[in-house]
């Protein structure tokens, strides 16, 4: 009797290992389906950053008039536009999409001199002033109805005053909420381009003469 009741005890407490085994891979299921979303929604949050690309390009070229030229009919194959323009440098805003393919291009014409790519994220600056225009465009609905309840010439002022002063700021946002946009959507380069500097008769025996000795040293 001893023992069969010791032999259902041992069957029982089998089972109840053998399901815990069974069941343990669940939590880690969740835990792995967890971070999957966790790392889907982060992907996603970095692929919505407002990232306001600026570069930098120094070139040297054989003839700065030529290359000029040639920059300034890139920037309308491109769709892009100039911002400045004086006799060696050329600020443009390109495509953002288009902005590598547009660099490419403008390398090609001359020996690169300096380089250099920023990339501003904005993205919480833009939603701020988003929010705030939000903000103050309710503001200006509820003066303008109280505007159509004044009864008084002095209620009327004070209330158009403060609408002048809420439109102001509405159009100062609205500016720097544009120039955001306009920042993300086409990157700023600068070009500047310089004539190559060709060594003189003498220059070309002094150059001569520094790769005779280069290669003995490097012979050696």
């Amino acid at each position: 009797m001893k023992k069969a009741i010791l032999t259902i005890f041992i069957s029982m407490l089998l089972a109840i290992i053998l399901s815990s085994c069974a069941s343990a891979p669940a939590p880690k299921a969740a835990e792995s389906a967890g971070f999957s979303r966790m790392q889907r929604s982060s992907e996603t949050e970095t692929d919505n950053r407002m990232i306001a690309y600026s570069i930098s390009l120094s070139l040297s070229v054989k003839n700065p008039d030529d290359t000029r030229k040639i920059i300034v009919e890139e920037i309308k194959n491109y769709k892009g536009f100039i911002v400045r323009e004086t006799e060696n440098n050329i600020s443009t805003r390109i495509p953002t999409e288009d902005m590598d393919d547009f660099l490419n291009a403008i390398k090609s014409l001359g020996k690169i001199d300096n380089e250099s790519k920023t990339g501003t994220d904005i993205t919480d600056q833009y939603r701020d002033n988003t929010v705030r225009l939000n903000s103050l465009k309710s503001v200006r609905d509820r003066y303008l109805a109280l505007l159509e309840k004044a009864n008084n010439v002095n209620d009327m002022v004070s209330i158009e005053k403060e609408l002048e002063r809420v439109n102001l700021e509405i159009e100062i946002l609205e500016g720097r909420i544009r120039h955001a946009e306009l920042s993300v959507s086409y990157s700023i380069i600068n070009i500047r381009f310089v004539e190559k500097i060709m060594p003189g008769p003498v220059g070309w025996i002094f150059f001569g003469l520094y790769h005779a000795v280069k290669w003995l040293f490097v012979w050696n």
